[in-house]
């Protein structure tokens, strides 16, 4: 390999020659313009002829226009559009009062998707959080955000519910059964929510509590908590209250076969003893019908008792036929109505009421119910849902 190397880059002596001579000639070419400044003489410009050009045209003042001229058309000078200004609240405002503000449809589709999703703004500077909202347009609105804080009565838990700690004193302990107790009875007595979604969900599966230490099957329960309770459980045997051996699936027991069985039932007028003349509903069951209905002002649909509480699929099955629908017993004022009193409704949260009487607040009195939907946080199948409900 290295002979053939050798032969392949073996020149004889006459190609040496002309070899040396040709890079003699190309380094001569590429130095020559360097050699060739040496020679050259410099001289100098005039300039002056230049200047006394310059100092004559800036002695006619000729230049004023053609620059005011030339400034205008580069400069910024275009009006900048005007926007309206107002005080708004984020967590409220529709889509189209954010492009009155100056906003871009897009940027102001992407906060009514933040809201939809639930989330809110809190300060101010949450608003500048906002996906494509300009630093600009954020500092020329932020005197304007007014965001409306909670009312200072508002409590998040009702009377009698549940406690934060678990080792705050049980309020007006009362004593219960834990096989007929309803869920309210439970949070009495000082049990978690959680532990007593946990309880009635094991009686609905068939399971009963012979004696009290039954109610340690429940692991959700802590022991701290059942020894509080322990001294207000009664449990009633079966035999003493009159019911088939097989249990309910909730609260009431199973119930022998009553002889009306064409009772027809008005939803709306019917009082918690009429309920109970339907087989599987007892008291504990028509008093949470009732409760649910006086919530909500009346059943708009049969459907809608069903959504009872804690009331079973198949024990709604078997009463369906015999429920008579008539017109909702109250609705609410749309323009008068408080969010203390809209959030109370079973259909309503605390964000919507608030949405509500905020839009209402920025924009005046409803005109029409379907005026919600200007709201982007409000869907429109809540408000088919809730429609029948409201009044203007």
């Amino acid at each position: 390999m290295r002979k053939q190397f050798y032969e392949y880059m073996y020149l004889t002596r006459q190609e040496r020659n002309g070899l040396f001579v040709v890079i003699f000639v190309s380094s001569l070419i590429s130095f020559l313009p360097l050699i060739h400044s040496f020679f050259e003489k410099k001289g100098s410009t005039d300039f002056s002829q230049f200047l006394n050009e310059i100092e004559a045209f800036q002695r006619a003042n000729i230049s004023t226009q053609p620059l005011a001229f030339a400034k205008n058309a580069w400069s910024n000078s275009t009006p900048k559009k005007q926007y309206d200004l107002f005080y708004f609240d984020p967590n409220a405002a529709s889509k189209e009062d954010f492009t009155k503000l100056g906003i871009s449809p897009k940027t102001a589709q992407t906060i009514i998707n933040f809201r939809s999703k639930g989330a809110k703004f809190f300060k101010k500077e949450d608003f500048k959080k906002v996906y494509g909202l300009k630093n600009a347009d954020f500092e020329r609105l932020k005197k304007f955000i007014q965001i409306e804080k909670k009312e200072k009565g508002f409590q998040p838990f009702a009377k009698n519910e549940i406690p934060k700690s678990y080792d705050t004193p049980i309020v007006n302990p009362i004593v219960f059964d834990p096989n007929t107790a309803d869920v309210n009875t439970l949070l009495q007595n000082g049990i978690p929510q959680h532990v007593a979604n946990t309880i009635i969900k094991y009686r609905s599966s068939g399971a009963i509590f012979q004696v009290k230490e039954d109610l340690k099957k429940i692991y959700t329960l802590k022991e701290d908590i059942y020894q509080k309770i322990e001294p207000f459980i009664n449990i009633i045997p079966q035999e003493k209250k009159g019911v088939t051996k097989t249990f309910g699936t909730n609260s009431d027991f199973s119930k022998t076969e009553k002889d009306e069985v064409n009772i027809i039932i008005d939803i709306n007028n019917s009082s918690a003893e009429d309920w109970q003349k339907l087989r599987g509903i007892g008291p504990s069951f028509s008093k949470r019908i009732v409760a649910f209905r006086e919530r909500l002002g009346g059943f708009q649909t049969i459907a809608q008792v069903g959504e009872t509480y804690g009331l079973p699929d198949s024990s709604f099955q078997k009463i369906k036929s015999q429920l008579q629908p008539s017109s909702i017993l109250q609705k609410i004022n749309l323009n008068q109505a408080t969010e203390s009193e809209l959030k109370t409704h079973p259909y309503i949260s605390w964000n919507q009421a608030k949405l509500i009487c905020s839009y209402r607040k920025m924009h005046g009195d409803y005109k029409d119910v379907n005026e919600l939907l200007q709201i982007g946080a409000l869907k429109k199948e809540w408000l088919e849902k809730v429609v029948h409900y409201f009044k203007i």
